[in-house]
């Protein structure tokens, strides 16, 4: 089972942004040394939830500073990216890394909000996710673009820039198992272990019926099915939950989008069909993300019991840790990380 890193890049409000972007580097070259497989980062725009909005300087700073750890946009928010750009930032990161990115896409969540805060319709986020879509895939499998939709059309647009890895980069797409064996995508989603076979179960149906379909998208042999949870460790288990319920308090706060004179405001609310289908992550309290298995807080007994049991029953392949969210440290990042890669990564006899 392969191990990776998922990263908002929260800002931390007591030390400079330099700081903490040095202190990012550091912390992927240790889980590129301590055997992670991946490193994944978000997109979102105008909160505390990120500072590293854009991520292809990001990611092509941390590209200069590892050598093995895979890199992965999750996702690129296609409605707020011009897709020719988006082409020329996959071929350059791809090539930079020697094929070392993944790649995931979406349509921004929740629906439409920045897409609105930056003069769009929030209708148009999935007509525009469609199409760009489309266009990024044929730009990077074609010599010459040629696209015509509601939203971009494009004539004999020579593609100079190819991606290292041919036809282009794995793809990743969260939540969603259907459309992601429809895309021939890896698959990030949320649930607990016992609700994962029956994900799995599902994508694998799915995939198999697009395989021999044509199109666009390519079908990987051996896709990557997981899941991400927020992790901390600490000396006991009351220790750990009083440290993650404060952090935790403070990764609901930061989807906050800030207002001028001190006010602030949610992002806006879904639209009628979207309401009832999609959990708010900003909704879901302390209590409820450690049932629902999204935060795996205790001592390393409590949580190398936990990862036993889901390398055991979940029928998944992958697995997508957080281990600095909220107001964690740096140090409380690191050490729950060791901590990980000595039980799980480093240990031949995990699964005893």
């Amino acid at each position: 089972m392969k191990i990776g890193i998922f990263d908002h890049v929260e800002r931390l409000s007591n030390i400079p942004l330099n700081i903490q972007y040095g202190e990012r580097i550091s912390f992927v070259k240790l889980a590129e040394e301590l055997g992670f497989y991946s490193y994944h980062v978000a997109e979102h725009h105008h909160s505390p939830l990120t500072v590293a909005p854009v991520q292809g300087p990001y990611l092509g700073a941390l590209a200069s500073a590892t050598e093995r750890i895979r890199l992965c946009p999750l996702v690129y928010v296609l409605p707020l990216h011009h897709p020719i750009r988006t082409i020329e930032e996959i071929c350059i990161l791809d090539n930079m890394t020697h094929g070392r990115l993944d790649v995931g896409f979406g349509r921004g969540a929740p629906v439409g909000d920045e897409l609105e805060m930056w003069g769009g319709n929030p209708e148009d986020s999935d007509a525009i996710y469609r199409e760009s879509l489309q266009v990024i895939l044929q730009g990077l499998t074609s010599d010459f673009l040629n696209f015509k939709g509601d939203h971009y059309c494009y004539q004999d647009l020579w593609m100079e820039l190819k991606p290292f890895q041919q036809p282009y980069p794995p793809l990743w797409v969260a939540g969603n198992p259907i459309k992601a064996a429809q895309m021939g995508s890896n698959l990030i989603t949320e649930g607990t272990i016992e609700d994962l076979p029956r994900t799995v179960e599902t994508y694998y149906l799915n995939l198999e019926k697009q395989r021999f379909n044509g199109g666009i998208f390519h079908y990987p042999k051996d896709p990557l099915l997981g899941v991400s949870k927020r992790i901390f460790i600490a000396d006991t288990n009351e220790i750990a939950t009083e440290r993650a319920r404060a952090s935790y308090d403070i990764h609901l706060s930061n989807y906050t989008k800030p207002l001028p004179g001190g006010s602030s405001r949610r992002p806006r609310v879904m639209v009628e069909r979207e309401i009832g289908t999609r959990i708010l992550p900003w909704t879901v309290d302390f209590e409820t993300a450690v049932k629902q298995e999204r935060l795996i807080i205790g001592s390393v007994q409590k949580v190398t019991e936990y990862l036993r049991k889901y390398r055991r029953e979940s029928g998944t392949n992958f697995l997508l840790l957080s281990f600095q969210w909220g107001n964690l440290s740096h140090e409380e990042a690191v050490k729950s990380m060791k901590l990980v890669a000595s039980e799980f990564i480093q240990n031949t006899n995990f699964d005893v």
